[in-house]
């Protein structure tokens, strides 16, 4: 019986020798660091895919001082935007030569950051990206407890003052509630999200101030957890409350999928009878019934935005923090409030749903 040889991975030399450079220029190509010729890199490259060569990233990082490697806190990653940050990280990341490790941040604040920071750390990531809800105190304090970790924030205040990748949370909020105002609704209630998330605070904070700027204030509020059960419950609370309300801001577009189906088991029409506006724009929100009115934010764009800070943190560059701004997406699960009339309808079967659950 022969034995075969086993086959020897191609090196940065052999990819030199077939394109007929320097060891040097293939690694300027490889890298992305230096000048090449156009028809000189075609060459590296065609070499490269001929030989099925792949760098060899621990000794790229090694010789760079580097792991190559950039961190991604961030909470619950089966929710809509920590989902779509992370692709959008990690096909950044990929393009510029960097792998993308993954932590969850269990809970908020201060304490559960460090705890994820201190596990990324162990793995030797070069920055890391937090998307998680701080204080603008708590996110001086990251930095000064981890001061040689590079680390951009998206889940703070604009005015925190840290290297950040934000979105606009209270123009957002400002745009839901002023799109119900300007349809002639009054009796707004809203679910929004768990108290201490900086989002949360900035969504009801926006709400509040655009009502306030027409001398109306929210009728009633729960809250909810981000998911659509928790969406589901909020909006039977709202309902079991007994206080009127035509329009229903909802502080992500999950909860509101669970708003949908608690105001469709109690004969509510959407939106005869209820408008209801979301926040987030998931790839779902256009196929609901109705579709669904709802705050756009460009998860990809902030994602790509957010590594490309770190990236020029990493390279000693300074990087202004960026505020991406949402739009308005008008569907149909708005509409003007219902005629007195129809809102006689309601009142009564309230009074009878009510009296259904005390018995």
């Amino acid at each position: 019986m022969t034995d075969h040889p086993e086959r020897r991975v191609p090196t940065l030399m052999d990819v030199a020798d077939r394109a007929g450079v320097s060891a040097q220029t293939v690694s300027r190509v490889v890298n992305g660091q230096g000048p090449v010729a156009a028809r000189t890199r075609a060459r590296v490259m065609d070499a490269i895919g001929e030989l099925n060569y792949v760098p060899n990233r621990l000794a790229r990082g090694l010789a760079r001082q580097r792991s190559l490697s950039i961190g991604f806190a961030t909470n619950d990653i089966s929710l809509h935007a920590p989902s779509q940050l992370a692709s959008a990280i990690e096909g950044a990341a990929r393009q510029a030569g960097y792998s993308l490790i993954v932590t969850i941040v269990a809970g908020y604040g201060l304490a559960a950051v460090t705890h994820a920071l201190r596990a990324l750390r162990e793995r030797q990531v070069d920055g890391a990206l937090i998307n998680a809800s701080l204080s603008p105190g708590d996110a001086h304090e990251i930095t000064a407890r981890f001061p040689d970790l590079p680390c951009v924030f998206m889940d703070v205040p604009p005015s925190a003052g840290v290297p950040g990748a934000l979105l606009d949370q209270a123009l957002g909020a400002r745009l839901g509630a002023d799109h119900l105002l300007n349809l002639g609704h009054t009796r707004v209630a809203c679910i929004d999200a768990p108290q201490g998330a900086v989002a949360e605070q900035a969504r009801l904070r926006g709400w509040e101030d655009t009502l306030a700027a027409r001398g109306l204030s929210l009728v009633a509020r729960a809250a909810g957890d981000w998911s659509p059960a928790s969406g589901y419950a909020a909006t039977q609370t709202l309902l079991a409350g007994g206080v009127p309300f035509t329009g229903l801001l909802v502080a992500n577009d999950q909860m509101a999928v669970g708003a949908l189906r608690a105001l469709w088991e109690r004969g509510v029409n959407v939106p005869a009878d209820v408008s209801v506006v979301g926040y987030d724009d998931t790839a779902e929100s256009a196929l609901l019934t109705p579709p669904l009115t709802t705050v756009r934010q460009d998860f990809p764009l902030l994602g790509r935005r957010a590594f490309a800070h770190l990236h020029a943190l990493l390279r000693g560059e300074t990087h202004p923090p960026t505020l991406s701004t949402p739009e308005l997406v008008v569907r149909a699960s708005t509409a003007p409030p219902p005629g007195p009339e129809r809102q006689d309808v309601q009142a009564a079967l309230r009074t009878l749903m009510a009296a259904l659950t005390r018995s």
